[in-house]
């Protein structure tokens, strides 16, 4: 048996008046804004070169034009085929989108992260020596 007295408040409204649930994934929301010059890169080399870890040099076929970057950025796919690595791929999308909201390229490059000194077992085990038991 159902009691519609134990129903949700907006559960009692009807659905035109409600309208459709929108999540914030919609195709809209997630359209992605294409990358433009600016004042600190005026051309896609410099910005690649800004962003350091040898983008200028791996996407340099990509960097003549803004056209062929975007389509890199748009078609994130084409990162695969140029051979970059996944981490490399990550790293590029995040910056380009950062750079496509409108943020300069000063503010949010960070250097790569330093290798791990001790592998494995943590402060536990260091230079092949037991520190702690």
């Amino acid at each position: 048996m159902f009691l519609a007295s134990l129903r949700a408040s907006s559960s009692r409204l009807p659905a035109t008046s409600i309208g459709p649930r929108t999540l914030s994934s919609t195709a809209r929301v997630m359209q992605k804004a294409p990358l433009q010059a600016s004042a600190e890169t005026p051309t896609p080399q410099s910005l690649l070169s800004l962003i350091g870890r040898n983008a200028d040099t791996k996407l340099e076929a990509h960097a003549e034009s803004w056209e062929k970057l975007n389509e890199l950025w748009m078609r994130s796919v084409k990162l695969h085929d140029v051979g970059l690595s996944h981490k490399e791929r990550r790293y590029l999308l995040w910056a380009f989108s950062r750079y496509s909201q409108g943020s300069a390229p000063s503010t949010f490059i960070r250097p790569p992260r330093p290798p791990k000194k001790f592998r494995g077992w943590g402060p536990k085990i260091q230079h092949g020596v037991r520190v702690r038991e």
